[in-house]
């Protein structure tokens, strides 16, 4: 009876024993995976805080970089402008050079027409020999008058117009290019996260 019981509280401890192995060897699992998820945590944490930070350094460049694009083309409307400026005072003093070229002929022609007008009617002989011979003489003329210069703006106008919808279309498309990448980097899990930051080695043991 005595060997029966010795026997059975041998076999119960052999059990027990075992069974402490096989718990410990679980404890010890869990000691590791939660080592793991604590480091994952921490990884976890530290590329949420990167990305945020990327994020932030991505906004301030963008204002920045759209604020010297904006100044850029604020210095190109001005020098658009001044050009306009320039060809339009150029010509309109060609043309009024030419304007008081013609206003002058125009009255020196009136002039020799009233001069004429009144020849033709004086009753002086002498008088009408001596003047015919001067109003008869070829008045000086000024050359042949050309508009040719006073082009119309209507080809800045579409030209400007042509680069507007081109930025337009350039910047949509770069914009939908940022957008596309974005979406595809997004992270939706842990380990999508970790892809972009990490490179996270796991032991499949502790992931059962």
């Amino acid at each position: 009876m005595e060997d029966a019981y010795q026997q059975l509280k041998w076999c119960k401890t052999a059990e027990r024993t075992e069974k402490e192995k096989h718990l410990k060897e679980t404890q010890t699992k869990f000691l590791q995976r939660i080592q793991q998820r604590q480091k994952d945590l921490q990884q976890l944490r530290e590329a949420m805080e990167s990305h945020k930070r990327s994020a932030q350094t991505a906004v301030e460049d963008s204002e920045r970089i759209f604020t010297e694009l904006i100044r850029s083309i604020e210095r190109r409307r001005s020098e658009v402008t001044q050009r306009i400026r320039d060809q339009e005072k150029a010509a309109v003093s060609q043309a009024e050079g030419q304007m008081e070229r013609l206003e002058q002929e125009i009255d020196d022609l009136k002039r020799r027409n009233t001069d004429l007008e009144q020849l033709l009617h004086t009753d002086d002989h002498i008088h009408f020999l001596q003047s015919l011979q001067y109003l008869s003489a070829p008045l000086e003329s000024t050359d042949n008058i050309s508009v040719s210069f006073l082009f119309s703006f209507d080809g800045v106008r579409e030209s400007v117009s042509q680069l507007r919808q081109e930025m337009e279309d350039f910047c949509k498309q770069e914009i939908k290019k940022i957008s596309v990448t974005h979406s595809n980097i997004v992270p939706r899990t842990r380990e999508d996260f970790l892809q972009y930051f990490h490179q996270l080695t796991l032991d499949p043991n502790t992931m059962q």
